[in-house]
């Protein structure tokens, strides 16, 4: 995970919504809107695609009609990518494409988590959940749902894992992992142990 103190960020308005956005080559970050938790990072080699991934299923993203880049090198004026069907080269300005990923006319594919927040007070005695919500770099939310474990033998406040996220399901064990990472270092961060 990489730390929002490590990046060069300016405000930027996008359709009327104030947005923080790294300056710096080599990967696109934006924080839409700056007040919330929800980001896009895009690293060069990264996909980047026609659609909003928060609209639309992942079948409906892997429609031919819709084109994708691979991403090539990220500058600070300019983003190169080429098309994965035909290697064409696309140049955008970096400004309109950071538009783009915000307002989700395209978006990027699901790689890392950078951050999360976990609401709640477990209590054992009545069962009260913690809510742990995961911001991946598409811009997309995942929430689960933890309850207490009621183990008076230990000191630490132990949860499991109630509900979860069906999408998180699908993910492929790298993902799974690097999700899995973010949700502990949350709870543990709040004194909870899974």
């Amino acid at each position: 995970m990489r730390n929002d103190n490590d990046r060069s960020l300016v405000s930027r308005t996008i359709e009327g919504v104030e947005t923080l956005v790294s300056t710096e080559s080599g990967e696109i970050f934006v924080d839409v809107p700056a007040a919330n938790a929800r980001y896009v990072r895009v690293e060069e080699g990264d996909t980047i695609q026609e659609g909003d991934i928060r609209s639309r299923s992942a079948d409906e993203l892997a429609s031919e009609s819709l084109r994708k880049w691979r991403v090539e090198s990220i500058g600070p004026e300019t983003i190169i990518g080429t098309d994965r069907e035909t290697d064409e080269r696309r140049e955008w300005d970096r400004e309109e494409l950071e538009q783009k990923l915000a307002i989700g006319s395209l978006s990027t594919s699901l790689s890392g988590f950078e951050r999360a927040t976990v609401s709640g007070t477990a209590d054992a005695s009545n069962g009260e959940p913690v809510t742990v919500t995961v911001y991946g770099n598409d811009s997309r939310k995942f929430t689960q749902t933890y309850r207490p474990v009621d183990d008076t033998d230990r000191d630490e406040r132990r949860l499991e894992l109630a509900t979860a996220d069906e999408r998180v399901e699908a993910f492929d064990d790298d993902l799974r992992e690097r999700f899995d990472s973010t949700v502990a270092l949350a709870l543990r961060n709040e004194g909870y142990a899974v």
